[in-house]
């Protein structure tokens, strides 16, 4: 199964990024263990830029502070579903 883990500190954009998650998750009908990280010590030890961002099967996405849109995000999740 996949794994995406969303990091942030549960705060107005960290919740955008994990509604939009969601909204995408469903609208390509995957099916995925989702992961909110909100502890500081263990967002620091995934090693990413900024917060929020998405770790999808352990590869880092959207780090740089963007809360990306549903459709970003399924073009995404569509493209690493792919992949593997």
């Amino acid at each position: 199964m996949v794994r995406i883990q969303v990091l942030g500190l549960g705060n107005r954009q960290h919740r955008q990024l994990s509604n939009n998650l969601m909204a995408a998750l469903a609208s390509i009908g995957l099916r995925a263990d989702v992961e909110q990280v909100t502890d500081v010590d263990d967002i620091l030890q995934l090693k990413v830029r900024s917060i929020p961002a998405i770790i999808y099967n352990g590869r880092i996405f959207f780090e740089n502070g963007y809360t990306p849109t549903v459709e970003e995000l399924r073009e995404m999740l569509s493209a690493q579903a792919v992949e593997h």
